[in-house]
């Protein structure tokens, strides 16, 4: 059974931050939570590990900056100790690279940040002005579900809209940020922090959404250069390290469909 929590937001705020998948690039949540430090609401959609170096790092930010976090599947992996990181690849290469990633991570993540893991609610339903909004890592029906824009099943959303009777649904989980209205509806994937979208920048993409549900992407420059060169001292592969440089995926990539597989601008 899913652990949810409900929350109710105060009316007279008129904006709420998203940021998903630090991937322990702690270098863009500094800057994502320098940008963010005036909303009041800020979230994490999940996987606050992998990738990058120094998981503890990344959660010691979110978490002395009160950023509120649900579970994402590398986060339950980690929490509860499973033998992969439960990323929902399939392709051998793929699996090779998350299987390295994710025993780093694990090896490194503290105890105390495991537990704590563990205690995440695996969504958040948020209401506000008469609205609902339900956070989730990957979709409604599961934490690793890939939901890309080129293979959008409408049947599917609403579907997904009317059985959590909510308005709009915000996801992370696939990496490449978009919106999509669904008439009265939104689908909002607020992208990752943790490595670029795949579109030859080293930018990444973090989200905001307004009282009146309007959902707004927001790229954003950082320095990785330290997190890069810690990368290079923890023994991290070179395809991590080239994808930050490059601003498109190294590694992980053949699960992308053909359209998203394109090196585009995003936005």
């Amino acid at each position: 059974m899913k652990n949810k929590i409900i929350l109710e937001l105060d009316s007279v705020e008129k904006q709420i931050a998203l940021c998903g998948g630090p991937y322990s690039n702690y270098s863009a949540v500094e800057k994502f939570l320098e940008e963010t430090k005036s909303f009041p609401y800020r979230f994490c959609l999940g996987d606050m590990g992998g990738f990058g170096p120094h998981p503890d790092k990344t959660i010691a930010l979110l978490r002395s900056a009160g950023v509120l976090c649900l579970k994402g599947n590398y986060d339950h992996s980690v929490g509860f100790g499973e033998k992969d990181c439960g990323c929902g690849y399939i392709d051998p290469r793929d699996r090779h690279f998350a299987q390295l990633s994710y025993d780093y991570t694990f090896r490194k993540t503290s105890l105390r940040n495991r537990l704590w893991l563990q205690s995440l609610p695996d969504e958040i339903e948020l209401h506000w002005n008469g609205k609902k909004i339900l956070l989730c890592h990957g979709s409604p029906d599961s934490v690793n579900e890939f939901v890309w824009e080129s293979e959008i099943d409408q049947e599917k959303m609403k579907k997904w809209f009317l059985e959590n009777n909510v308005q709009m649904i915000c996801c992370t989980h696939s990496g490449i940020p978009w919106i999509k209205s669904f008439n009265e509806n939104v689908w909002f994937n607020v992208g990752v922090l943790g490595r670029p979208a795949h579109e030859n920048s080293s930018r990444v993409f973090y989200g905001t959404v307004s009282n009146e549900l309007k959902a707004e992407l927001h790229p954003m420059n950082y320095d990785f250069q330290t997190v890069l060169n810690d990368m290079k001292l923890e023994g991290l592969p070179e395809e991590f390290q080239e994808s930050l440089i490059s601003g498109h995926w190294t590694t992980c990539s053949n699960i992308l469909p053909p359209e998203e597989l394109k090196i585009k601008p995003r936005l």
